[in-house]
Order: C-alpha cells, then sequence, then structure tokens
C-alpha cells in the first residue's frame, strides 16, 4: 500500500481493516474460536480481543507522530511491556464472544476515524519510531490493518 497521505485515504485504509476483521471473526467457528492460536499463550479468540484492542490504541501514538516525537521504549521496558499485555488480553478477554469483541473493534475504529479529520495537510508525513518501526501518521492509519494480518496469520484453523 502507498503512504496515506490525508484523511479520504485514511479512512480508506481503515475501513479495509474493519472489513477484514469482520470477514475474520465471523468465519471462525466457535471450535477455531477457542483453539489455541500459533502466538504463544493466546487462542484465537484472546488474538481477536488483542487485535480489537489495537483498534482503539493508535491516539496516542498519533498523537506524538503529529510532532515528530518517537515512542520506542528499551528491550527491558518492552519485555515487561510486552509480559504485560499477554496478561492483560488474558484477563480482559475472559467471556469475550465474536459478537463482542467486533463492538470493542468498532468502538476503536470509530475513534480512529474521527482522528482522521483532526490531522492537518502538513502533518501526514511527521514520523518518530513506534516499538521499533519507523513510522508516519499516514503509515500509523495504516497500522491497524497491518496489525490484524499479521496476528490472522497466527491463527489455526481448520
Amino acid at each position: 500500500m502507498s503512504e496515506i497521505t490525508n484523511a479520504d485515504e485514511a479512512r480508506g485504509a481503515l475501513e479495509q481493516a474493519r472489513e477484514e476483521f469482520r470477514e475474520l471473526v465471523l468465519g471462525l467457528s466457535e471450535d477455531e474460536w477457542n483453539r489455541d492460536s500459533n502466538n504463544a499463550g493466546w487462542t484465537n479468540g484472546q488474538l481477536c480481543w488483542h487485535i480489537a484492542f489495537g483498534a482503539g490504541a493508535g491516539g496516542q501514538t498519533i498523537s506524538r507522530l503529529r510532532r515528530n516525537k518517537s515512542m520506542n521504549p528499551p528491550g527491558p521496558i518492552m519485555a515487561v511491556f510486552n509480559l504485560a499485555s499477554l496478561w492483560m488480553v488474558r484477563i480482559r478477554s475472559r467471556g469475550a464472544t465474536p459478537e463482542s469483541v467486533l463492538a470493542f473493534f468498532d468502538e476503536g475504529h470509530g475513534k480512529s476515524v474521527k482522528l482522521t479529520d483532526t490531522v492537518g495537510d502538513d502533518e501526514w508525513g511527521n514520523s518518530g519510531v513506534v516499538l521499533g518501526q519507523p513510522m508516519t501518521v499516514g503509515s500509523a492509519f495504516e497500522f491497524m490493518g497491518e496489525h490484524m494480518r499479521e496476528h490472522a496469520a497466527e491463527m489455526r484453523r481448520d
């Protein structure tokens, strides 16, 4: 995908991610939802919850990128962050269903769509390093789909 340079392109990328996520979640059977994923420590359903959580977590990242600020903690902090994330997902996803995860995703997606209208024309190329990856404001809006596709590849299916 080419670099996002305006709100219309960002909304298009977000909508594509939403459609792909809905297809992924609704395509899982009950058995597949509860099956261990290839992502150590999480079931497919927990992985879907993690993706949905990420859909609403981009606001802080984009805020920093708009000011050309990075969000790149050192390795030891990232190790703690990853362990905390593992357990947060395990705990907060208890009782999650495909329907509740889709609603959770849509909530975050809606926040991201609204955020597109606040980005100035001169901010789309502002950049920093986010969790080890160089990223611009524009590419941050692509991240929702990239994150979903990365984890979709880790799901075990029939």
